[in-house]
């Protein structure tokens, strides 16, 4: 059993990072795509989804900030699955890539959800759903980052 553990170990972040990459793509993909296609956010009456879509805020240089999160859980789940498959760049540079694009993420969401709490007055279920994501990629890039090697 101990054996078995321990082979399991480095595998269980990884694989988790991968599957947490999917709803984050999937929630990121309908904010990218609500906002380029003008049509109202569904919120199913919990927060002001519509309101937080098409502020100023919404975009950076150009670019939806929702984008922006589809292309980060793109990367994410693309450099888990690098590492499962045991890629050989991947064995090297995937975990301090995943850390360093997780703690930007967190930073970024953490940005955003300042913006929406005390600029506008309003929040987004699904960039808070977002939001709690990219906090749970970050945890599990630190226990990644910092867990021995076997």
């Amino acid at each position: 059993m101990t054996t078995a553990r321990y082979r399991l170990a480095p595998i269980l972040p990884w694989a988790a990072l991968a599957l947490l990459a999917l709803p984050g793509i999937g929630a990121s993909s309908y904010l990218t795509y609500s906002h380029y296609v003008d049509r109202p956010t569904i919120c199913a009456g919990i927060g002001s989804c519509e309101f937080v879509q098409t502020s100023e805020y919404s975009e950076m240089a150009g670019i939806p900030v929702a984008l922006m999160g589809l292309l980060y859980f793109i990367a994410t789940g693309l450099l888990a699955l690098a590492r499962l498959l045991r890629l050989p760049w991947a064995l090297d540079w995937a975990a301090p890539a995943a850390f360093s694009l997780s703690l930007g993420g967190a930073a970024f969401v953490t940005y955003l959800t300042g913006i929406e709490l005390f600029v506008l007055d309003a929040i987004c279920i699904w960039c808070v759903s977002v939001a709690v994501m990219t906090y749970a990629g970050l945890a599990l890039t630190i226990w990644i980052r910092f867990s021995p090697e076997p």
